[in-house]
């Protein structure tokens, strides 16, 4: 029946058997029922009863979908990754909060069983120093094990894959090393410098904050250090490579407290007590006069209580006691405290030389006040700026005061009073004889007399070395000038800048400046007089050696003589000689003779060295110190005449010597005697055993070094220079199995080794020994870096051969990893030298005008002074190499990098007085702030701010 009746008519559906539902028949679903092909019989399953198992179908879904080739997809520039790196999970693609955070969950069916995860050990620690492992301690990565343990499983789709393996093969290299020999100091420090390596590949690879991953580095050399020291108690090389460390990395405050403690617990350790006062003085927050001579005083109190209640570590005790006297004389000089540094070094001097003359060391400086008074009136009437008015008046009053207030009335600078009493607590008696020459060549340095001659061992012996901050003026650096050997090694562009000096001076003409010289010169022959026996021949020797050094640098136009000094110096060695103890010293004549030589009389020389010849005649076979004077008389007889160009007349006196007969003409049968006479003393002397030399001694002739020298210059001149370095290949390589350590016989070998192939390679530019010399001065210059010979021959090659020379990077390599300040500051001025000879000697094709410095040579220039000036760097704290720094960038770049150089050079050097006084001259601009700081740290000004007002008006 329907709801409509207008429907009823239509006729009712049929109906549809039941198992055949309607919808089906709906043409939206249509399925084709015709079914897939009937399985071939052989396909059938098998039945119940058959033996083989019941396998069920495995089911693909999307069976149908297309598949892709490889090859296909690589033509249009994709790549199927099937392989994963791990490293891609660590690459922080968004950042926080936006990156969900997901934690992903693996659980074992069943029961979880907690498992605690194994800690390993880092690869700089040592599996050998571990004895037993007991439960719950760390694991140590072992070479059986390390591919056991968990999370050291090895992925070779690492970048650095190959470099990690490498350091880690090294590391354990190391390892066995030092378990074999953790007595070997040289390579516990290669191991700590090889952390370096493990840190570039950290910050190239495994990417992190630079702060923190100099920390972690800092933190790793310690633990390496620290444990190199439990093997080697109180050695001095690990000590000051873990002070280096430390001071690198910490700030100052957590320095200071650290150095405290350790200074605490071990109080007779210099290099701690080094260290502690430093954290002090060079911390521009903490520095002032006061509080650091406070603790020197300290230190000094703390080591002559030790000294005296020790018989053991006595001479080590007061070895010490020299030292911190020197390091706390260097403060005093350059915060510009003059008057207190003299009156500080007479009271040692009188206490230990002349206990019973104490007016021997009141020395006056015989300057006219009246004419500094007329100086100044010139210089206020000229209307300078302000900033020139205070610079002037400063280094006037510098230069002409550097002692004490001794007249009677008022004295105006308060600064200038200056009693014993000030400097009481500094003094201390030096009871060891072997220690009194040591005693007179620190005042003598601190007094800025150069060591003569400037020898590795000299410096290391005389305890004067180890202080790279040393160097605040070119004082020092002079003695490159006075010639060992007769070789030129004139060289104009070799500028040492006499602005650079610090008052009192006796190098640049200004008032003051000969009487400071009347002054040192006198000191020194003061200092002679109290003397005896060897050391008493050596100061006075090197007395001589300074005056003739003063002649060579008139001669190079690098000083001006004041009126009368040469005819000073002449006479002063006359009454020496005339003295009846001295008329037969040989030594004194052989001194004389070249003094007559650089004053241009080559002939009087040679008459003085015969005449001195003609004293003594010992035979060679005698052991006296007569045949020692003897052999360097008639080395510096071959050596004036090699320099004239005279060779066959300096064989000749070789083969007089050797064979012990004048001679009238060289022959074969002559040569073949004086070989084997020569041949047959070497190998005697080689049997001998060598000793270490006194270091008064070290100034004086030596029969070794004298002899063996002798038997070069003779094979030199018969069978050549190469010849010549055979032989001395083979002398060296015998002392090295012989005398370990840095012999100073050792070093004047490599020196007159150098010296020969030098003189070779000048005469001979075209025959390639320059490679040979360049050889053996590397391995010269790296065993004695502090031998200002052998950087003078290389800053002279470099200028000889100039491109074709050693490369830029092998040169700074070379001189940097020496960690000294001498090498490094001569690379500087190799660097200056560069410069200077590329203006001269290339000229623009065009205008004609010479050349004019580059921008890649002020580039590199100042990428060289901003390395040398790292926190890393031994150099980071001398005064001399700041001044540079900052001269340059003045000359070159401007004021703002000029002023931010200062900064920095104030921060690491607070209380060098020189710096302030540069920057005055360069940013004029600072100078209130400059003198702020003068006398918030209480350094030496001569002239207050208040005081110059008064002046002016």
């Amino acid at each position: 029946m329907s709801l409509f009746p207008a429907f009823a008519s239509e006729s009712a559906p049929e109906k549809q058997p039941c198992d055949s539902p309607q919808w089906l028949q709906n043409p939206s679903f249509s399925i084709d029922v015709t079914g897939a092909p009937e399985k071939p019989p052989e396909e059938e399953s098998p039945r119940a009863d058959s033996p083989e198992p019941k396998k069920r179908k495995k089911k693909h879904k999307h069976k149908d979908k297309p598949v892709v080739e490889d090859s296909k997809l690589e033509e249009e520039g994709f790549i199927v990754d099937t392989v994963r790196t791990k490293e891609y999970l660590t690459v922080k693609t968004i950042a926080r909060p936006s990156a969900p955070r997901y934690s992903v969950r693996y659980h074992v069916t069943g029961a979880r069983t907690g498992r605690k995860r194994k800690k390993i050990k880092r690869y700089y620690h040592w599996s050998f120093l571990v004895v037993d492992q007991k439960e719950g301690e760390e694991e140590v990565i072992t070479e059986k094990n390390r591919d056991s343990l968990e999370g050291s499983k090895k992925d070779e789709n690492f970048a650095g894959f190959k470099q990690e393996e490498d350091l880690s093969q090294t590391t354990a290299t190391y390892n066995k090393k030092l378990a074999e020999s953790p007595h070997d100091i040289k390579l516990w420090l290669e191991y700590v410098n090889f952390q370096d390596m493990v840190y570039q590949f950290e910050k190239t690879y495994r990417k992190g904050s630079i702060a923190k991953g100099l920390r972690v580095l800092a933190e790793r050399k310690l633990a390496i250090l620290d444990k190199a020291l439990s093997h080697n108690q109180n050695c001095e090389e690990l000590l000051r490579e873990r002070l280096n460390v430390a001071v690198s990395i910490y700030p100052s405050d957590e320095l200071q407290i650290q150095l405290k403690n350790l200074v605490d617990k071990d109080q007779g350790n210099i290099i701690l007590w080094q260290g502690y006062i430093e954290s002090i003085q060079c911390s521009m927050s903490h520095c002032n006069t006061p509080s650091v001579l406070d603790l020197y005083t300290k230190c000094l109190s703390i080591l002559h209580k030790l000294r005296r209640n020790s018989s053991m570590e006595k001479a080590q005790l007061e070895e010490n006691i020299l030292k911190m006297l020197y390091q706390c004389g260097l403060f005093l000089k350059q915060a510009g405290l003059f008057e207190q540094l003299w009156t500080l070094l007479r009271l040692y001097l009188e206490l230990n030389l002349s206990p019973s003359d104490k007016n021997k060391f009141n020395i006056g400086t015989g300057f006219d006040e009246k004419q500094l008074v007329e100086l100044e009136e010139v210089v206020f009437n000229s209307q300078l700026p302000l900033h020139e008015l205070w610079l002037r008046t400063e280094k006037l009053r510098e230069a002409c005061h550097w002692l004490p207030w001794m007249e009677d009335g008022e004295c105006e600078d308060p600064q200038r009073l200056v009693f014993p009493d000030d400097v009481a607590e500094l003094i201390h008696p030096i009871t060891m004889p072997e220690n009194t020459f040591r005693l007179i060549a620190t005042i003598l340095t601190l007094l800025k007399v150069p060591i003569l001659f400037c020898r590795h061992s000299t410096m290391q012996d005389l305890g004067l070395d180890y202080v790279p901050w040393a160097l605040d003026s070119i004082e020092s650096l002079i003695a490159i000038f006075l010639p060992l050997y007769p070789i030129d090694l004139t060289n104009k562009n070799f500028i040492i800048d006499n602005r650079l000096s610090v008052g009192p001076q006796y190098l640049k003409v200004l008032p003051g400046q000969e009487e400071y010289l009347n002054f040192v010169l006198t000191t020194m022959k003061s200092c002679t007089e109290c003397l005896s026996g060897d050391d008493k021949i050596a100061m006075t020797v090197w007395w001589l050696r300074f005056q003739k050094l003063l002649i060579i640098l008139e001669k190079q136009n690098r000083f001006k003589m004041p009126q009368g000094l040469a005819k000073k110096i002449k006479s002063n060695v006359k009454n020496l000689l005339k003295q009846e103890e001295n008329r037969s010293n040989t030594i004194f004549y052989c001194e004389y003779a070249l003094i007559e030589y650089e004053l241009g009389n080559p002939e009087t020389c040679l008459s003085i060295i015969q005449t001195a010849l003609s004293f003594h005649k010992p035979s060679l076979a005698s052991f006296s110190a007569e045949k020692t004077a003897h052999c360097h008389l008639h080395r510096t007889l071959v050596e004036v005449c090699l320099n004239q160009g005279k060779d066959s007349d300096a064989l000749k006196y070789l083969i007089c010597y050797a064979l012990e007969k004048p001679i009238e003409s060289i022959s074969d049968d002559l040569l073949n005697q004086t070989t084997l006479k020569f041949k047959h003393v070497t190998l005697q002397l080689l049997e001998t055993e060598l000793q270490k030399l006194p270091v008064a001694n070290q100034f004086l002739p030596n029969f070794f070094t004298d002899w063996i020298i002798c038997n070069g210059w003779f094979l030199c001149l018969t069978k050549g220079a190469i010849q010549c370095g055979t032989f001395l290949e083979n002398i060296l390589s015998n002392l090295d199995e012989k005398c370990e350590g840095m012999l100073w016989q050792k070093e004047v070998l490599y020196e007159f080794y150098v010296a020969v192939l030098f003189k070779y390679c000048v005469a001979n530019p075209g025959f390639g020994v320059f490679k040979i010399l360049d050889d053996v001065l590397t391995r010269a210059i790296e065993l004695y870096p502090n031998n200002l010979f052998l950087l003078a021959v290389l800053a002279k090659e470099q200028s000889i051969t100039s491109c074709a020379g050693s490369q830029w990077w092998k040169l700074k390599s070379l001189l940097i990893k020496t960690g000294r300040a001498f090498p490094i500051l001569f690379l500087v001025l190799i660097a200056n030298q560069q410069m200077l000879e590329t203006q001269e000697t290339y000229i623009e094709t065009f205008s004609g005008r010479k050349y004019e410095i580059s921008d890649s040579h002020k580039n590199r220039m100042l990428a060289l002074f901003r390395h040398i000036t790292r926190p890393e760097m031994c150099t980071r704290r001398c005064g001399l190499v700041w001044r540079l720094y900052l001269q340059f960038v003045h000359a070159y770049f401007d004021s703002t990098l000029c002023r931010n150089v200062y900064f920095c050079a104030v921060e690491e050097c607070p209380w060098l007085k020189a710096l302030y006084i540069d920057a005055a001259i360069y940013i004029p601009a600072e100078l209130a702030q400059i003198q702020d700081l003068l006398i918030e740290k209480q350094l030496r000004i001569h002239v207050t701010p208040e005081e110059l007002d008064v002046l002016r008006s």
